[in-house]
């Protein structure tokens, strides 16, 4: 009976380690963007007083433009977790402000920002990430 209780504890404690947590890169990204016929443009001067571009829970984003309508700002945290905790911080440090129009989108480790009004906003975008969040 011990040998049973101690082989259960075992099987137990190795699946309970096991982190299968869903990992994306900003390479993947990017690639699904351009499957997409999405162009990505490296911004290369930020505003640091915008608040997509601060950091949220220590992570500094990668921002880029689609197009002279549209940005993002693309977080990539350690886990699924700290995206979470990512947004929250966004949300506190903004809840008083006026921020411009954008759209939220947070798939497994990655928090990204996609900063359009309505008119402007590629629902490709959003596509790209949901297509992410199948993808293993």
């Amino acid at each position: 009976m011990r040998m049973v209780i101690a082989v259960l504890m075992v099987c137990f404690f190795i699946t309970g380690c096991r982190n299968d947590e869903m990992k994306i890169s900003s390479a993947q990204i990017i690639d699904s963007f351009a499957s997409q016929e999405i162009k990505l443009q490296k911004q290369t001067e930020t505003n640091p007083n915008s608040v997509f571009s601060r950091a949220y829970n220590d992570v500094t984003p990668e921002e880029y433009l689609i197009d002279e309508n549209q940005s993002i700002s693309l977080y990539i945290y350690s886990s699924s977790k700290e995206a979470i905790k990512g947004l929250k911080d966004f949300e506190f440090h903004t809840e008083a402000a006026d921020v411009v129009p954008h759209r939220i989108v947070q798939v497994a480790n990655v928090l990204l920002f996609h900063i359009a009004d309505d008119a402007n906003q590629d629902d490709r975008v959003h596509l790209v990430m949901e297509s992410l969040q199948i993808e293993k």
